[in-house]
């Protein structure tokens, strides 16, 4: 091969690389997944979702134990339900039940509390429109 015909095969060459390359970046947008994946779309979930979960009693540990600010909790018959006080699964901008002034924490072992003016069980990562935020601080040196 003379130096002429070195210039056009190297470039040929440059071009088909860029090219396959292209090719290759095109074949990974929006391909279906390879046999045997599954692809699971995500629905949006309701706001009211884990209530099925939650009962409607409280065992007697967090019936008659204080909030995490020292709150007595109410007499039964007081209590808001759960829709009057606008519970939803979820927080609210940085606002939930494990940081309400409200919150009796778990004292069962389930991993599920309760709250001092609302009825029932209560999750720790949820929010109600009752939500006020802690007095005091837990650990440390609070105080």
């Amino acid at each position: 091969m003379d130096s002429g015909d070195a210039q056009p095969t190297r470039r040929r060459l440059l071009r088909l690389a860029a090219t396959g390359s292209l090719a290759g970046v095109a074949g990974c947008i929006n391909t279906p997944p390879p046999n045997g994946t599954i692809m699971v779309e995500r629905e949006e979930q309701s706001v009211d979702w884990c209530l099925d979960d939650l009962e409607e009693s409280v065992p007697e540990a967090e019936r008659t134990a204080v909030s995490i600010d020292g709150l007595e909790r109410q007499a039964q018959d007081s209590l808001t339900s759960k829709t009057d006080a606008g519970y939803v699964c979820g927080p609210q901008d940085g606002m939930l039940c494990g940081n309400c002034t409200f919150y009796i924490d778990d004292k069962t072992g389930d991993g599920i509390g309760a709250c001092a003016v609302v009825q029932g069980q209560i999750r720790s990562v949820d929010w109600c429109g009752l939500w006020q935020p802690r007095e005091k601080m837990t650990g440390g040196d609070s105080e």
